[in-house]
């Protein structure tokens, strides 16, 4: 092959080695500027890779807002106050339909129905996407954020948070959606992953935000607290068959994350 063609040859191998991750490539130049630069492309990309995990929890704990029976000895459901109370829940959860709270609606209606099973709410769904926007999330989110990064300054790829690192979100805006569906949350579970691209740490980190959905004897809401306490416990399911009943529910909301490496 002549001379010419001979260095085109190794310049152009040079550079499709160097994009597969050769270790060792004989005749590739040292000072050949597209092959250093395909070379350091080659690294950024391997090291895309997933580089670090983030997991931690704050579980859900037994509180109040679970209780299944009556607090007061001996109480017995009355049925007649139990049809009135009954009918003010689907009052108010029609009130919060009709408010354009529909999350806080169709909570209280699955409480009512008492089957005690879980509601998700996934990320993307308009109540994760009105969480991600709020002040309470976005306050845990930096701090969450704060402590990944320390971690990752510190050298540490596989980031486990603590229970005590997790805050609770709490949704404290009257005028709200998630304050009458949620409040105040009471676990949180946080994961992600990420890699090194580009002199950062890019990744994402999804929180699920945990609640129990259920009322406990503090709980007043405008009146319709202790209604809804009395259909929970004095006249709640299992004991009562047609009885309301607390249930866990979760909101899904995920982030990216983004810090210099």
């Amino acid at each position: 092959m002549p001379v010419k063609d001979l260095a085109g040859f190794v310049a152009s191998w040079c550079v499709v080695a160097s994009f597969g991750v050769v270790a060792m490539v004989t005749g590739c130049s040292a000072g050949s500027t597209a092959a250093r630069h395909s070379a350091a492309d080659a690294t950024e990309s391997a090291v895309a890779a997933p580089v670090f995990t983030v997991a931690g929890d704050r579980p859900v704990l037994p509180s109040g807002s679970q209780d299944t029976h009556a607090q007061a000895p001996g109480a017995v459901c009355d049925s007649a106050l139990f049809a009135s109370d009954e009918a003010t829940g689907m009052k108010v959860a029609d009130g919060f339909t009709l408010a354009g709270f529909p999350a806080a609606g169709a909570l209280l209606e699955h409480f009512l129905k008492g089957t005690g099973t879980e509601v998700d709410y996934r990320a993307g769904s308009q109540i994760s996407r009105e969480a991600r926007m709020s002040s309470a999330f976005l306050a845990v989110n930096n701090e969450i954020q704060a402590a990944v990064w320390s971690q990752l300054k510190a050298g540490r790829t596989h980031i486990r948070l603590s229970a005590a690192q997790l805050p609770t979100v709490a949704f404290d805006s009257q005028d709200s959606d998630l304050y009458w569906a949620f409040r105040g949350t009471q676990g949180l579970t946080v994961t992600g992953r990420g890699s090194r691209i580009k002199g950062r740490y890019a990744g994402a980190l999804t929180y699920v935000i945990r609640d129990s959905y259920g009322f406990a004897a503090s709980d007043r809401l405008d009146g319709f607290g202790p209604p809804m306490r009395y259909l929970q416990t004095v006249c709640g399911a299992p004991q009562h068959g047609e009885g309301a009943r607390w249930f866990p529910d979760t909101i899904t909301v995920t982030v990216p994350f983004s810090r210099p490496a």
